[in-house]
């Protein structure tokens, strides 16, 4: 009689930490199902019920192994070494390089936590490096998380925060599809558009939500910064904003000195006075007067403010003519009229004009930006573009808007305080791009690679990587095969060899995430879902000598020297140290599986206290000072693509075509595509484009073509998709493995037969504020296989 147990937890190989229900029998996961009672559990995607295939891969990596042969040869000739070897061998030339060069020498890599299972073990890698001394993780962030949770808040002092979707009007989806990157949160936009709330969904393909969407707006990859100004213009000009939220709490009526191009200061009006203090216009008076330094600090008359409109201001160098910042911001957007956006966008005026009345009409609104409008040369302020327009809705940070839920305290036990600030001057790329993502440590590959290859600013001569597949993720990857091979040290942490991996000194086996145990405090979708708190169960035993990435961070550290910050090399000691705040026990949720909720309320309009917003001027920030003296324009300027058919038509010529990119929700970015449940699914690249644009070019459905761009080029199959315009064409990411099972190939990461995705994409063209690349705008063209 077989022994069966039903464990719960949740399916982390994605940002929706899905909750499900682990099914083992005599000791070996056979299924993995949803687990309605879990806040996240209502359902479970394709990626979830394939982990029995996961964790029995005939590929896996099981063992520890070091490479016998020199980089440049294609067979590293790995030989089976213990897991003290392999320890000692990282750890010993980690000190070495450091001795030499210094800790900063020493990049480390870690893969998404929004797709892969290192969310579980994430905090202790972090821990590890920042205890090291090294600032340098190469995170990927500019081309996934960061516009969305760190640009944001140089307009509202807080990441985007959470849409309210029990409670809004209008759901605004912004290059995001939720049906294929966040589970949980497409059945609350479902549940949302069930009750009568309205939906805008802004994406060149139609997919997910924009199939169900009032409007859906088709725009031409990586002009969605241009949409933004002109759906703000439309509401501006027709007095679709919320007056009283936009004069108080941002700093729209703050008085511009037009001929410095900065914001005016008490200290333009009297000696003597304070730079940190911006002036106003009183209209009732017809005076200057200095604005308080916090919005809820004295009674003020925001009424009695002009927002639009200029004044002439006696300063102490003489009369001054000064507009507001409002006045500034919407001749930006007077800009691009509906006209003049359809011609750069795609999307037809009155669709601009329509989409403009029911965000006015149909607040509050919510909304969320990811991904579709990240990965583009103009990121940043793009990401700026949408967040002021959010802003003129008034709905930021209340019931049914954009909001930041409570959460349950904890300690952070990612080694932040190790983090001097020598050592995050020292981060790569810090000085290039002072207000990107390497102020919080997080390094581009570019800057990566240009460390390595050119030793600029230093050299790094060893990268320690968990789950990190450079060669998949990055642009540039025949230089990000150089920089590989020219490592003095390189060890890698993964649950299969992939591409990377094999320029690799040293490989270290990582288990599943069914095959150890992990503690999430959150479960970030709604405001219940993220009190709750769940020590998931090791569901089965590690498969061969493979170890969980939490387990490598402590034993590396150990090595180091690095015990005291390790906690003895106690990890429950951790745990407990993260949880002393809550309240919560480690054994009681050890003792309770199901996870224990903690009842928290949501606080809406937080700002609403004296302290305002977390921005400079303590306002919502529609001109940027901090832009403006870091060099770049301190309002939401448009700027076309880098490579586009406008900005260089000089290429247009012999690539006429524009080409975007999607991650095929059937896998986890550039793993998994051996599973033969999920390759069933999908079993070739794609590359999507209209009937039309086929046509011309002789191709039919499920052709081979090859897809060539300035840069590269690689092969898929083509998909015929009538929604698409007809001069976009929309690749896939990810593929290089082979599906023995079904008798399916891989494909090399570079040169000829390649699929990768980002053998096509360039690095030479980046965002100047966050670095990131092209990978969602560039140009391209298609053919058929056998033409070429």
């Amino acid at each position: 009689m077989s022994l069966e147990q039903r464990i719960p937890g949740w399916c982390p190989l994605c940002r929706s930490r899905c909750g499900c229900i682990s099914v083992v029998r005599d000791g070996r996961l056979v299924a993995v199902e949803p687990y309605p009672e879990h806040p996240t559990g209502q359902s479970l995607c394709a990626k979830g019920q394939a982990a029995p295939e996961l964790v029995y891969s005939p590929d896996r990596l099981l063992y520890p192994m070091k490479r016998t042969r020199p980089k440049s040869d294609p067979d590293p000739g790995w030989v089976r070494i213990s897991w003290d070897e392999a320890l000692e061998l990282t750890a010993a030339a980690m000190q070495r390089i450091a001795k030499v060069h210094g800790s900063e020498s020493v990049a480390f890599a870690v893969t998404t936590p929004s797709g892969t299972g290192i969310s579980d073990t994430i905090q202790w890698i972090e821990r590890l490096m920042r205890a090291f001394g090294s600032p340098n993780d190469c995170y990927a962030t500019e081309v996934c998380n960061w516009h969305k949770d760190f640009a944001t808040a140089y307009t509202f002092g807080t990441g985007v925060g959470t849409p309210d979707l029990a409670n809004t009007g209008c759901v605004l989806l912004w290059g995001h599809n939720p049906n294929g990157a966040w589970l949980a949160k497409a059945q609350r936009v479902a549940a949302a558009r069930a009750r009568g709330a309205a939906l805008i969904v802004i994406d060149p393909r139609r997919v997910g939500p924009a199939a169900k969407a009032d409007q859906w707006l088709r725009v031409r990859p990586g002009t969605d910064g241009a949409l933004a100004l002109g759906i703000a213009g439309v509401m501006i000009a027709n007095g679709w904003f919320d007056g009283p939220f936009i004069r108080r709490w941002s700093n729209a009526c703050f008085l511009v000195h037009d001929d410095a191009g900065r914001l005016l200061t008490e200290a333009d009006l009297v000696a003597g006075g304070r730079i940190d203090r911006h002036v106003l216009w009183n209209a009732k008076t017809g005076k200057a007067e200095v604005a308080a330094a916090r919005p809820g600090e004295r009674a003020e008359r925001p009424s009695e403010y002009m927002l639009e409109g200029k004044a002439v201001v006696h300063t102490t160098a003489g009369p001054t003519v000064c507009r507001t910042v409002f006045e500034h911001y919407a001749e930006l957007c007077r800009d691009y009229a509906p006209n003049r956006v359809e011609a750069i966008t795609g999307v037809a005026a009155a669709q601009i004009e329509a989409t403009a009345r029911l965000l006015w009409e149909s607040r509050p609104v919510c909304y969320y930006a990811w991904s579709g409008v990240e990965q583009h040369t103009n990121a940043t302020q793009t990401d700026r573009a949408i967040a002021v327009l959010y802003a003129l809705t008034g709905s930021h940070d209340a019931p049914g808007g954009n909001i930041q839920l409570e959460k349950v305290p904890t300690n952070d036990i990612s080694g932040q305080e190790f983090v001097t600030p020598a050592q995050r001057a020292r981060t790569l790329g810090v000085h290039e791009r002072p207000l990107g993502p390497a102020r919080h440590g997080w390094v581009t590959s570019d800057h990566l690679y240009r460390a390595i290859l050119d030793e600029d600013p230093y050299p790094v001569r060893g990268v320690i990587s968990f789950g990190r597949n450079f060669l998949i993720a990055y642009a540039d990857v025949e230089r990000g095969i150089q920089a590989l091979e020219k490592l003095e040290f390189y060890a890698h942490v993964d649950l299969f060899l992939n591409p990377s991996a094999n320029y690799a000194d040293v490989v270290l086996p990582a288990n599943s995430p069914w095959e150890r145990e992990a503690l999430r405090v959150g479960f970030d979708v709604d405001q219940h879902a993220n009190g709750f708190v769940q020590l998931r169960p090791q569901a089965v035993a590690s498969r061969g000598e493979s170890r969980d990435d939490g387990w490598i961070a402590f034993e590396l550290a150990k090595r180091l020297g690095l015990n005291n910050e390790f906690w003895q090399g106690d990890r429950d000691a951790g745990y407990r140290d993260m949880l002393e705040p809550s309240g919560l026990d480690l054994d009681d949720l050890r003792a309770h599986p199901p996870g224990i909720s903690v009842a928290l309320e949501p606080r809406y309009r937080r700002f609403e206290s004296c302290d305002g917003f977390e921005t400079p001027t303590r306002r919502v920030e529609i001109w940027s000072e901090t832009f403006r003296v870091n060099g770049y324009d301190p309002l939401p300027v448009y700027v076309e693509p880098a490579v586009s058919p406008v900005s260089r038509p000089d290429l247009a010529t012999r690539y006429p075509l524009v080409l975007t990119s999607a991650k095929p929700h059937q896998y986890c970015h550039g793993q998994f595509r051996q599973l033969p449940r999920l390759r069933t699914l999908l079993r070739d690249p794609r590359v999507e484009m209209h009937p039309d644009t086929a046509k011309l070019r002789s191709i039919a459905d499920g052709d081979w073509v090859v897809l060539s761009t300035p840069s590269g080029r690689i092969r898929a199959r083509a998909l015929l998709k009538d929604t698409l315009d007809p001069a976009v064409v929309a690749a896939q990411h990810g593929w290089w493995q082979a599906c023995d099972a079904l008798g399916l190939p891989g494909y090399p990461v570079y040169g000829d037969g390649s699929a990768n995705f980002n053998a096509l994409i360039g690095a030479r063209d980046a965002d100047p504020i966050s670095g990131s690349m092209p990978h969602r705008s560039y140009l391209c063209e298609v053919a058929p296989l056998e033409d070429v």
